[in-house]
């Protein structure tokens, strides 16, 4: 499992490899802080989640770049002020057909 970090004036947003980025604040965090917002690597755009639901694109791909900073500009603030609830917390039952 990969986890990159990228950073906006909105979040801070680390993607991991296996089907989820995590929001924090653009504060200095500390270990075991607990992200704001944890999205599903749907959330960020078609293309950016394969079928087996983990990164379908590089790391350090443009693709990917350009979906975190759109989802950032859309979403980030508000996903660090609770506005979007916790996210996936990997304990919510799987849904048929969810996206």
């Amino acid at each position: 499992m990969a986890r990159t970090p990228f950073s906006s004036p909105e979040a801070n947003i680390v993607v991991c490899s296996d089907g989820y980025f995590d929001v924090y604040s653009t504060a200095a965090r500390t270990n075991g802080d607990k992200p704001a917002y944890r999205g599903r690597l749907a959330e960020l755009g078609p293309g950016i989640r394969g079928a087996d639901d983990r990164l379908a694109v590089r790391p350090g791909s443009v693709a990917l770049a350009a979906a975190i900073s759109t989802w950032s500009t859309a979403h980030g603030a508000a996903a660090v002020r609770g506005e979007l609830g916790g996210g996936r917390d990997g304990n919510e039952a799987e849904v048929e057909g969810a996206a």
